[in-house]
């Protein structure tokens, strides 16, 4: 395969037509309940998400962890953690946390804010390594926000996945996004010399991840592109 492929349509139905990839990092839709309430980065108190919420935790988590060979990494609602785990059966490993530092704050303000969501972490059987060592199961960055904020309505930080990719997976690796949304997943793999294939049911996200994995292979980004410039730092693939 080449560097990086943006395939459209329904991850469930294409998941097992694909062969087995090295690693599944992934940001599911959450739970009906999360998407309701949903504040998507707007200024204007503007909630709910328009993508359907997902409706079976567990059996995606099942899903997932097929796919993968080794690590198998979906964020979701901290809520929805044990169904996560229950799907995952005995390759379930732990949950992380994502901590948003200054998260948006509680615009009811009848209850505290959403300071975290969690990532559930599963692991194929066998031998389980990744690159941090030691470290702890969390990670601590900003929401996207102004010009970093792609397109999408919820989209993670680059530096974010950047963590994930370079914690969970090593040069050369197939890493797997089903619901590749803006395709931020697949920036960080370009970035740190892994292989992407990106799934996008959404057309217009399709489109977006495309044209950004396009600029970023090209060393520029989508900003820059869709404004006529030119390289930004320096060349190609980064395989």
């Amino acid at each position: 395969m080449s560097d990086w492929q943006i395939i459209e349509g329904d991850c469930l139905e294409i998941m097992p037509t694909l062969g087995p990839v090295d690693h599944v990092i992934t940001d599911p839709p959450y739970s009906e309940r999360t998407h309701r309430s949903a504040v998507c980065g707007a200024t204007d108190g503007r909630t709910g998400v328009s993508f359907a919420a997902l409706a079976d935790p567990a059996a995606l988590s099942a899903s997932l962890v097929a796919m993968a060979q080794r690590w198998a990494v979906a964020f979701c609602a901290v809520e929805d953690i044990g169904a996560y785990a229950v799907g995952a059966a005995d390759a379930w490993v732990r949950a992380g946390v994502w901590d948003k530092i200054n998260p948006t704050p509680q615009l009811t303000g009848d209850r505290p804010g959403q300071a975290v969501e969690a990532v559930a972490i599963m692991h194929r059987s066998g031998k389980k390594r990744w690159n941090r060592g030691g470290g702890a199961a969390i990670w601590r960055f900003r929401p996207p926000r102004g010009a970093d904020r792609p397109p999408h309505e919820t989209p993670k930080p680059v530096d974010l996945m950047l963590a994930l990719v370079s914690d969970f997976t090593d040069p050369g690796d197939i890493i797997l996004d089903p619901f590749c949304g803006s395709g931020t997943t697949g920036v960080a793999c370009l970035r740190l010399g892994r292989r992407f294939i990106g799934i996008e049911r959404d057309p217009r996200h399709a489109a977006t991840s495309r044209e950004r994995l396009a600029a970023e292979a090209a060393g520029s980004t989508l900003q820059a592109s869709r404004a006529g410039q030119g390289v930004l730092f320096g060349g190609g693939n980064a395989d």
